[in-house]
């Protein structure tokens, strides 16, 4: 049995977080966990992009995407690694899937819909300078694989569009699920943040449970 959760949001919103505590409830759970970045994917396509045309060199060793076109070359082979682990048993498993993009509804005609189909979906809500503050935090006290760059640049003029009305108005008819969709506020407390995940988190292995 594979559960997909799909985890949205800006990058420094938040996502990684979500993931950790997540996937932690998971495993107390006995489930197995897969999680799937297109920022891993993205970051090998930019490594394997020597001559710089579709990607450009950032501050701290990080990249911005000059041909956009990746990003859906990206979210394409997400789908394909997700298939990969599907289980041919009834193993519990859970397929988190994280990645940020200016548009939602547009992103997520890139999956096949019966790959949508039964997915959960958290998205993340945090505006764009408190992401930004966030991003240069932790790259200036790196922990984790997870502490990537984004410049100043692509958040504002990549990721400014408001999707809450997306998710809420039309992600459940796009994409046929009848599963929980959630918006968590993430410009508050930390605290209050993994309480809001941990009960959306909860709910969601009933459910399935």
């Amino acid at each position: 049995m594979a559960v997909k959760v799909f985890i949205l949001g800006r990058p420094g919103s938040g996502k990684s977080t979500t993931s950790y505590h997540i996937a932690g409830l998971a495993w107390e759970k006995g489930w197995s966990v897969i999680r799937i970045r297109d920022y891993e994917i993205l970051w090998r396509m930019y490594q394997a992009d020597t001559e710089h045309k579709q990607f450009y060199p950032a501050q701290y060793n990080g990249f911005d995407v000059l041909d956009f076109s990746v990003l859906d070359t990206a979210l394409k082979e997400v789908e394909k690694r997700a298939q990969r682990y599907m289980p041919f048993e009834d193993t519990p498993e859970l397929i988190i899937i994280e990645f940020a993009r200016d548009d939602y509804g547009e992103a997520l005609k890139l999956f096949s819909r019966n790959f949508l189909q039964n997915a959960y979906f958290l998205f993340i809500e945090t505006d764009v300078e408190t992401c930004i503050e966030r991003i240069y935090k932790r790259v200036a006290h790196h922990l984790t694989a997870d502490d990537n760059f984004v410049s100043d640049y692509v958040l504002r003029n990549y990721y400014h569009k408001d999707n809450r009305h997306y998710i809420l108005a039309h992600l459940r008819t796009d994409c046929g699920t009848n599963k929980q969709i959630e918006i968590i506020d993430n410009t508050g407390s930390l605290h209050e943040f993994i309480d809001k995940v941990r009960r959306f988190a909860q709910q969601m292995f009933e459910q399935e449970m």
